[in-house]
C-alpha cells in the first residue's frame, strides 16, 4: 500500500468516525449562523471570519455537487478554512467580503419578488462589488445588525432556504432582540461588578 493509499484509508476511517453532524457542512453553517445571530456582536472575530466560513463551505459543496460525500467534506473544509484564515489575516479585506456576502445573500432573497425566475449572475457580482466597496465604512456601527443579517443568511443556506425572505428577516430580527437582551444583561452586570 503506497503512502498516498494509506492517508485517503486513514481519512475515509476518520470520515466514518465522526459523529453524523460533524460530516455535514450545511448543519456547521447552520451552527454558525444561529452563533452569529444570538452572539455575533459580542464575537467580533467570529463576525470578521463567518463570511468567509460560510462562503468557503458554500462553493466547496456547490463546487464538488456530484462528487462523493468525503471529497464534498473535504472540499468544503478546505475552503472554508483557507477563506476564514484569509480574512482573520486580512481585517479590512473580511469586513469588505462580510458586506459582499450580505449584499450577494440580500439580492438573492430579494429578486425573486422583482424577477420572475432565476437571480442572474450579473446581478449577484454587482451586489457583491457594492457591497465591497459601500461596507466597510458601516461595518462596526451596525454590528449588530450585520451579524444577524448574516447568521439568518448562513441558517437560511443550510435549511435550503437561501431566498425565504420572511425566514431571514424573522431570524435577523430575532437576533438583533436577542442581542440586545443579552447585551442590556452584559452592561448590568459590568455597571454592577
Amino acid at each position: 500500500m503506497s503512502r498516498l493509499d494509506h492517508l485517503a484509508a486513514q481519512g475515509r476511517d476518520l470520515l466514518h468516525r465522526l459523529p453524523a453532524w460533524a460530516a455535514d457542512p450545511q448543519l456547521l453553517v447552520g451552527g454558525l449562523g444561529v452563533l452569529l445571530l444570538v452572539a455575533g456582536q459580542r464575537l467580533y472575530r467570529l463576525a470578521i471570519v463567518a463570511p468567509g466560513l460560510a462562503a468557503g463551505a458554500m462553493v466547496g459543496l456547490e463546487l464538488t455537487r456530484h462528487e462523493s460525500t468525503g471529497l464534498r467534506l473535504a472540499a468544503a473544509a478546505a475552503l472554508a478554512l483557507v477563506a476564514g484564515f484569509l480574512l482573520h489575516k486580512v481585517e479590512r479585506l473580511a469586513v469588505a467580503a462580510a458586506g459582499a456576502f450580505l449584499a450577494v445573500g440580500a439580492t438573492q432573497a430579494l429578486a425573486p419578488l422583482v424577477l420572475h425566475g432565476p437571480t442572474p449572475w450579473f446581478l449577484l457580482v454587482g451586489a457583491g462589488v457594492l457591497g465591497l466597496l459601500l461596507f466597510p465604512g458601516l461595518y462596526r456601527r451596525l454590528l449588530l445588525v450585520i451579524t444577524p443579517a448574516i447568521g439568518a443568511l448562513c441558517v437560511a443556506w443550510a435549511a435550503g432556504r437561501p431566498t425565504d425572505l420572511l425566514l431571514i428577516a424573522g431570524l435577523t430580527l430575532g437576533g438583533i432582540v436577542i442581542q440586545l437582551v443579552l447585551g442590556r444583561k452584559g452592561g448590568k452586570e459590568r455597571d454592577e461588578g
